[in-house]
């Protein structure tokens, strides 16, 4: 585990702290980016002779040999040790630890590929909510592998909407994982589009409200995403998406207790028995209502 070398100054934290979310230009080395993109690649390759989901691949329901459509690579770091090096000896861990304020632990990771000419629109949710912890010292850190534009379905986030907590992801007796009837007018009048190139960070909290457009197109989003806690962050729920590296230290040591944040925490279905990714429940939803 690397020592904590702060990257960001105050002003890129203050305007996280305000804001929930900070793009930070040109930050990883194009070293293991360029590993990071080669890795990425060939599973996408090895993923077109697959005919169903498996543990670490999600695909669309049209997916063939010569039309592949991965839509995820869950747990990335369980198959490739390129998928860790980032996640815990690059700059990542850096940017976390200085935005989380002290010791930085991994939760989840993942590969998200937006689809050209119709990727799945995303819609409007919150993190923290659907792998709710003992305190909302919650971090995403995505890695564009690809230009990410408005057009191709970049990542679209509602400025300051972390400072207003946890929404409710539920309607009734179903658990939609959107929080779209919450918005107001004002909230969606604050809405930005996070426009990003590979080598750039893109960091947002817990709270924040975020989402995506569909990708309208020719140009797939692929994007590696991992997930950070605070050390004294533990989770009341079984993981939406479980790793073997799941709580490692990335920056710091252990908590030896937990910091619990007052207030009443509204929980997510039981994932234990399995969830493959925000696609595929998007999918089953749309099922249902037809």
């Amino acid at each position: 585990m690397r020592e904590h070398a702060p990257v960001l100054s105050p002003v890129q934290i203050a305007a996280y702290r305000e804001d929930g979310f900070l793009l930070v230009k040109g930050l990883l080395d194009k070293a293991p980016l360029g590993r990071l993109t080669e890795t990425t690649e060939r599973f996408w390759e090895e993923a077109r002779g697959i005919t169903e989901g498996t543990k670490h691949f999600d695909i669309d329901p049209n997916h063939t040999y010569d039309n592949p459509r991965l839509r995820r690579i869950s747990s990335p770091t369980e198959v490739s040790d390129v998928y860790i090096e980032v996640a815990f000896d690059s700059v990542l861990g850096d940017v976390a630890a200085d935005l989380i304020g002290g010791a930085v632990k991994f939760y989840h990771s993942k590969v998200n590929f937006k689809l050209p000419a119709g990727g799945a629109e995303i819609d409007w949710h919150q993190d923290w909510p659907v792998f709710p912890h003992t305190n909302t010292n919650l971090l995403s850190i995505s890695v564009p592998m690809t230009p990410s534009r408005e057009a191709n379905g970049c990542l679209r986030v509602l400025r300051g909407s972390h400072k207003k907590g946890p929404r409710s992801q539920w309607d009734g007796s179903a658990y939609v994982l959107n929080c779209n009837k919450s918005l107001t007018e004002a909230d969606l009048q604050a809405a930005v589009y996070v426009e990003a190139d590979p080598g750039d960070l893109v960091v947002h909290h817990g709270l924040l409200v975020h989402g995506s457009e569909p990708n309208t197109s020719d140009q797939m989003r692929t994007t590696f995403i991992v997930q950070y806690a605070a050390a004294d962050a533990f989770a009341y729920t079984a993981p939406v998406i479980d790793s073997k590296h799941r709580n490692l230290m990335v920056r710091g040591e252990p908590a030896r207790a937990a910091r619990v944040e007052a207030g009443t925490v509204e929980l997510p279905p039981d994932f234990s028995a399995g969830y493959s990714s925000i696609y595929t429940h998007q999918d089953e939803e749309e099922r249902e209502l037809a």
